[in-house]
């Protein structure tokens, strides 16, 4: 017993160094790269939402997430003062990521120590998911996704092992309901949870177990469409039970599932595209070593698998992530957030299991030593080599032209000036120019489109664009913005290393004498 006491010491003293490592390579540059993204400036703004006004959004709340997250940072923007306690309001939400992240870390390392039985294998998925430019560079940006996975894995880590307890699963079932409530693809992995607590729950209370995790985990998530119903925004406008009154429904939203590929369940929608974004080397946080290596190493661990039970947890998570880029709609760069960890699981198991071969679970001799040392140093290899080459996110200032254009704004614009901006700096300029919007908004709201802008662009002063502003025009067809862009001249570019920021006024000769006021401002 105190062998194992003294190992569980040794492996948790390895476990705080590494999460000072990982919390220092993670704060470095994290205000400066990657560049401030508009779902940051959303999540942002939603919290703020929540903290300020108690509603879920400054706009019509119309389902686009389940609202955990936003909450957990409305609950951060109280805690730590205010919205612009770091600075700029995305820093704020970014300094919770870097908490996040840590604790990701530490559940990582727990979990393949706990697989594997072996803390080297749990060293190595540790390092290498935290070294990885693509999880860094993800894990810094305010997404729901990095809320959801530390859930996941929480409820994840409880119910994986031997002596599990009911309290186990039912701190698992919360925990799960909290993943599915900041994210609704968290609900892919509810078959793979099971699976391992039937596979490894006591015979005694296998089926009460299960029977109550699935309960309380389902009990958890109705939340949601219950806070739907509340509201009558549960089925859609026209349907039998939607009545026949203008609404957002959550039913409507969960069925959109972006533009159709005639495949059935428009099935890896997107997949194609996103692949080659986490893997093409032009692109600064890509990691084909992670993704190929991981991809590799969960097949060994598949094979493995058949003979050791432990590892078929690990199996069906993977399993479960597949299915949420086969089957949950349309597939984005962020959503290989969900594979990541459990791809460096598997490379750290598979690491670990090729020491332990080399090793014959024997004491080490000198030659053995360096055997296994050289074989370590082999397969960990191509990360060193390749991590060490990209420097980019640890560097590089993506923000300084966002940052400047924000401050040119509140300088130079008068306060009361109608501008439309992407997101990222919707928080900020709303304390200054409260007629600012959210460019997505003044499409896809009705109140915000024919009620505050009368579908008139003429009715808008100023715009803030992004190359993301740009995209989003022309996918999704955002007819007002268009007509605003088209009918603009420019007052101010930053380029931002490459993600230009673009100051324009709209030109408002053209409107009817009532509008056509201008500022003038040059």
């Amino acid at each position: 017993m105190s062998s194992g006491i003294q190992h569980d010491r040794k492996a948790l003293f390895i476990l705080a160094a590494l999460l000072i490592v990982v919390g220092l390579v993670q704060a470095q540059n994290m205000f400066g790269f990657p560049y401030y993204q508009h779902d940051e400036g959303t999540h942002i703004a939603n919290g703020w939402s929540i903290a300020t006004t108690g509603e879920l959004s400054p706009y019509t709340y119309s389902y686009e997430d389940p609202p955990v997250g936003t909450m957990l940072l409305a609950a951060w923007n109280l805690a730590t003062g205010g919205p612009s306690a770091f600075g700029f309001p995305v820093n704020s939400g970014r300094v919770l990521m870097l908490i996040l992240h840590v604790i990701t870390t530490g559940l990582l390392f727990m979990l393949t120590r706990k697989l594997a039985n072996s803390t080297l294998a749990a060293v190595v998925a540790t390092l290498v998911f935290a070294f990885s430019p693509l999880a860094v560079s993800l894990q810094r940006v305010v997404l729901l996704e990095n809320i959801m996975i530390v859930w996941l894995l929480a409820s994840f880590y409880l119910v994986v092992g031997e002596d599990r307890t009911l309290m186990h699963y039912l701190g698992s079932a919360l925990l799960f309901g909290l993943a599915v409530l900041s994210k609704g693809s968290a609900l892919f992995f509810l078959p793979a949870l099971l699976y391992v607590i039937l596979a490894t729950s006591h015979q005694h209370h296998r089926r009460f177990a299960s029977s109550m995790w699935v309960a309380l985990a389902v009990f958890m998530v109705s939340f949601y469409p219950l806070y739907a119903q509340m509201k009558e925004e549960l089925f859609p406008e026209g349907s039998a039970l939607g009545g026949d009154f203008p609404h957002v429904s959550l039913i409507e939203r969960l069925g959109d599932r972006g533009p159709s590929t005639g495949r059935p369940l428009d099935y890896a929608n997107g997949l194609s595209e996103a692949f080659d974004e986490w893997v093409n080397l032009s692109n600064a946080t890509a990691d084909p070593v992670l993704i190929y290596g991981g991809l590799i190493a969960a097949v060994f661990v598949a094979l493995i698998a058949i003979d050791k039970r432990e590892l078929r947890a690990l199996v069906a998570m993977l399993l479960a992530v597949a299915g949420v880029l086969v089957l949950g709609g349309p597939v984005y760069n962020i959503d290989v957030i969900l594979l990541l960890p459990f791809l460096a699981m598997a490379v750290g198991i598979v690491v670990g299991k090729i020491v332990d071969v080399l090793n014959h679970g024997n004491d080490y001799n000198i030659l053995q030593s360096a055997l296994v040392l050289g074989a370590l140093a082999l397969l960990l290899y191509p990360f060193w080599s390749f991590n060490a080459n990209r420097l980019d996110i640890y560097l590089e200032d993506q923000v300084d032209g966002q940052l400047r254009a924000v401050d040119w704004v509140t300088e130079n614009l008068p306060d009361d000036a109608v501008i439309i901006t992407d997101n990222y700096a919707f928080t900020h300029l709303r304390e200054t120019h409260p007629n600012t919007h959210n460019y997505w908004r003044i499409d896809t709201d009705p109140a915000v489109k024919f009620t505050i802008l009368r579908d008139d662009q003429c009715n808008i002063d100023y715009l803030i664009t992004t190359p993301q502003v740009f995209s989003d025009m022309q996918t999704f067809n955002l007819d007002l913005m268009r007509r605003s862009i088209e009918n603009s001249r420019i007052l101010k570019t930053y380029d931002n290393n490459g993600w230009p920021v673009e100051i324009r006024q709209v030109d408002r000769t053209r409107c009817a004498p009532r509008l056509a006021s201008d500022t003038g401002v040059e």
